[in-house]
């Protein structure tokens, strides 16, 4: 969200959360991967796969955007997916506590 102001132990508490969540979700996508590649007998499997990891990279590159006006955003969103926890986030200020949980809250109502 524009205008919130990140002190720096706030920059380095996201930081370290982002980078957590990240590597969580490339793993899993990883081992997803691996078992869709195994999987794979024909083909026409090996070029649904080449597609299905397009649109992967393609949610991903879109849900991993380190901008501070986006962050809680993308906070709230890796949170409702299972890649970080409140807890990590849980020194932040309350005003972007606040922002992340009316985006979890969204995503739990959508």
């Amino acid at each position: 969200m524009p205008g919130l102001h990140w002190s720096e132990s706030e920059k380095k508490i996201a930081r370290r959360a982002f980078d957590r969540a990240a590597n969580a979700l490339l793993t899993q996508t990883i081992d997803e991967f691996k078992a869709k590649a195994a999987a794979v007998a024909k083909p026409e499997d090996l070029w649904a796969l080449q597609d299905d990891l397009r649109e992967r990279r393609h949610h991903i590159e879109a849900l991993l955007d380190y901008r501070y006006s986006q962050l809680t955003h993308v906070f709230g969103l890796l949170i409702a997916q299972g890649h970080l926890t409140e807890q990590q986030l849980e020194d932040l200020a309350e005003d972007k506590l606040a922002l992340i949980r009316r985006t979890l809250a969204w995503c739990k109502a959508a």
